[in-house]
């Protein structure tokens, strides 16, 4: 029989019920009752039957932890458990309160010298006692009054039972009387919730409304009666603390609204799960905190950079990333996808004591994505469905459910955005840009790529905090247990399906595109010959051949295109003829390129005028005089033409008269009447005139046909004369 004393009366708790221990039965059963329901507990022992507990069965489920005695004699009803320490440890209650052992201590004492006298002498004879039995325990301590040696023994706990949980001092945890009324503290009340109700109005707006209002209160109590107490106006702080103590979901609701509440009192969800790696992966756009500039025949400024990244959920390694000044698009996305689909040959020179950075790649099953434009239409889930990748859609403006990646972009600007160093151009030509040396980062292209990959490498060799272990070693041991990772051998069909259109010229020297060249003799040419067959005569130019073809393009890349092919009904791909200049080269930076080159142009333009004006006056002092005389002759007879001079609209006319004995004869300017007419332009009545004779009338006509003319007769003073115009 186990020594475990039961008393009849005591309550249980078992497997989160409560039950009361009623009087035993004999043969050592119990009988216990839930205490909400009544029922009887009946347990399975050989999980058939059910049969009454034991005492031996009770003995074991406390010996296991599964059921616990429930203490009702504790501390009596005097006595104060701090809630802040009710269910803490002795780290915890030491840290709120470090003199609560010593009231324990001083309690165990006096309760092992009990009976004493309860006086105010006793109390001193009594801890003098035990200062001196145990002078190292209360060394450099003073004995505490004997008024607090009452409160303590009356108030934290029993003899035998003083707990330190009830030796915690309550000093300043206690709820303490309101020491406004209630009006005053209704009314700042009312304020506060006028507060939360409107987002426009600030703290300062809510406590000038309160201070108003009492104001107004003791102004109208001074004018009634002087007997009558003024009311308090509580502080700026007080009205601050209880404004804030309303602070709930309720009301950043009503303030803020249901994203705001959410983001800060809904707890998240379990995060996103993977359960090895390239099965689902996450990806999102950034701009990058700084500034880049090129050394393109002088400095030239670019901007801001967008990255954008795909990370492996379960690994949390980066298997793609893009740095490139084309806004977020479904090009540069494309991209992100197909460099996740390619070994890192770039991160095995910059880490050669790494070999395993560069086998970070592969297909992934599923990618999250944000509802950008870029994501949401038909050609990327089309170009995905392809591939054999499902796309999954965060919910709208839920950033925490993508917190894998958001992440990732503050790891990014903690360690390597925030920490690069201002730019060292020109402060002129900075100020120029719009840039605060002092605040902004500039960084020429080449340093933000090698960067970039630098910053990656570290962090996938560092410890991560979810991980506990680095993300390339939980990558390297998850694929060697797969047995590899499943890569998309040709992953050209990206740009072939979501590439940008456009029509262009086929021709020997290839296609001719932004001022680039896209030319392969041993692609071109049969492909010319190809198509060149079902080519119309009358299109192609005379001595060449040509042939209208439509290709596709990555504004993301200018590496290469993508030439249709219509005999074989696929397309080919043509690469630059400038492989190391247009190789990931985006559309955006080759346009400013372009730019830069006409800027160039045109501030040589004077100084290109000059030499060919030079040059055209060598060339006519080589020609002979004829010839110049000639010429000179033909000027001089185009200046004089009116005919010319008619078709150049001048408004200066200048007049040629008759040569005379004694110089030019006088110029007389003449008026035409055409603006004067007041016939309308009336056909004038007059015979024919020619050779030709009139037509004889037809026989069926009897009567000859009268000619016009005009009745005189009808004509009266007032019509008006031309006397009357000038």
């Amino acid at each position: 029989m186990s020594s475990l004393k039961l008393t009849v009366g005591d309550i249980w708790e078992i497997e989160g019920q409560r039950y009361l221990l009623d009087p035993m039965m004999g043969n050592g059963f119990l009988h216990m009752r839930n205490e909400r329901t009544g029922a009887p507990l009946q347990i399975s022992l050989d999980g058939i039957s059910l049969q009454t507990p034991t005492h031996d069965w009770l003995v074991e489920q406390f010996a296991t932890g599964r059921a616990h005695r429930i203490d009702l004699n504790g501390p009596s009803r005097h006595a104060l458990v701090s809630p802040l320490v009710a269910s803490g440890d002795y780290e915890t209650i030491i840290a709120k309160d470090p003199e609560a052992a010593f009231r324990q201590s001083v309690l165990n004492a006096l309760d092992r010298l009990d009976p004493f006298p309860r006086s105010n002498k006793g109390i001193r004879r009594a801890l003098a006692t035990i200062w001196e039995k145990k002078p190292q325990t209360f060394a450099g301590k003073k004995p505490p009054s004997p008024t607090s040696i009452r409160t303590w023994l009356n108030k934290r706990g029993e003899t035998g039972s003083r707990q330190l949980k009830f030796m915690v001092s309550r000093s300043g945890r206690t709820p303490r009387k309101k020491r406004l009324p209630l009006s005053v503290h209704r009314r700042m009340h009312e304020e506060a919730l006028a507060y939360w109700a409107n987002h426009q109005k600030t703290v300062g707006d809510a406590y000038d409304d309160l201070c108003f209002y009492l104001k107004g209160l003791n102004s109208w109590i001074s004018r009634r009666s002087s007997r009558w107490r003024e009311v308090p106006i509580p502080s700026r702080e007080r009205f601050r603390t209880h404004l804030r103590s309303l602070e709930c979901y309720e009301t950043i609701l009503t303030r803020y609204g249901k994203q705001e509440a959410d983001k800060r009192l809904k707890a998240n969800g379990p995060g996103l799960y993977a359960h090895r790696p390239l099965a689902l992966g996450a990806l999102d756009h950034t701009p990058a905190d700084y500034h880049v500039v090129v050394d393109f025949n002088g400095w030239k400024y670019l901007g801001r950079p967008w990255l954008t990244t795909i990370i492996d959920v379960y690994s949390r390694c980066i298997v793609g990333w893009v740095l490139t000044f084309e806004p977020p698009s479904l090009y540069s996305v494309t991209e992100c996808i197909k460099r996740s689909n390619r070994p890192k040959l770039r991160m095995l020179d910059r880490f050669p004591d790494c070999p395993e950075l560069q086998d970070i790649y592969g297909k992934f099953d599923e990618i999250i994505v944000d509802n950008g434009w870029e994501f949401t239409g038909s050609s990327f889930e089309s170009a995905m469905i392809d591939m054999g990748t499902s796309v999954r859609w965060a919910p709208v403006r839920s950033p925490t459910y993508k917190a894998v990646i958001e992440r990732l972009f503050g790891t990014f600007n903690t360690r390597l955005h925030r920490k690069l160093p201002g730019g060292t151009l020109p402060i002129e030509q900075m100020r120029a840009w719009g840039i605060d040396p002092q605040k902004d980062a500039v960084l020429t292209l080449e340093q933000a790529e090698d960067l970039m990959i630098s910053a990656i490498g570290v962090y996938h060799q560092e410890i991560h905090s979810s991980l506990a272990e680095a993300p390339i070693k939980h990558w390297s041991r998850a694929v060697r247990e797969q047995g590899g990772v499943q890569v998309i051998g040709d992953d050209r069909q990206l740009d072939r399906m979501l590439g940008a259109s456009k029509e262009a010229t086929l021709t020997t020297s290839g296609v001719k595109l932004f001022n680039l060249q896209f030319h392969d003799p041993a692609i071109t040419g049969p492909i010319l010959e190809d198509l060149a067959r079902s080519e119309p005569l009358r299109r192609r130019a005379k001595g060449s051949t040509t042939v209208p073809v439509k290709i596709k393009y990555n504004p993301a890349d200018l590496g290469q295109i993508s030439l249709w092919h219509a005999k074989l009904g696929k397309f080919v791909e043509l690469p630059c003829t400038e492989a190391d200049y247009a190789k990931g080269l985006s559309k955006w930076q080759h346009d400013c390129m372009q730019a830069w080159i006409r800027e160039e142009q045109v501030a040589d333009a004077d100084e290109r005028l000059a030499r060919r004006i030079e040059l055209r006056r060598e060339i006519e002092k080589l020609t002979p005089d004829k010839v110049l005389s000639r010429s000179k002759r033909a000027h001089a007879r185009l200046l004089s033409s009116p005919k010319i001079e008619a078709l150049a609209s001048s408004t200066l006319r200048v007049e040629y008269a008759q040569p005379r004995h004694d110089g030019m004869a006088p110029v007389i300017p003449t008026a035409s009447l055409a603006a004067e007419r007041t016939d309308d332009h009336a056909k004038p009545v007059r015979p024919a005139r020619g050779s030709h004779k009139r037509k004889a009338a037809s026989k069926g006509n009897s009567e000859p046909q009268a000619s016009a003319s005009v009745d005189w007769s009808q004509i009266t003073d007032a019509e008006p004369r031309w006397e009357g115009f000038k």
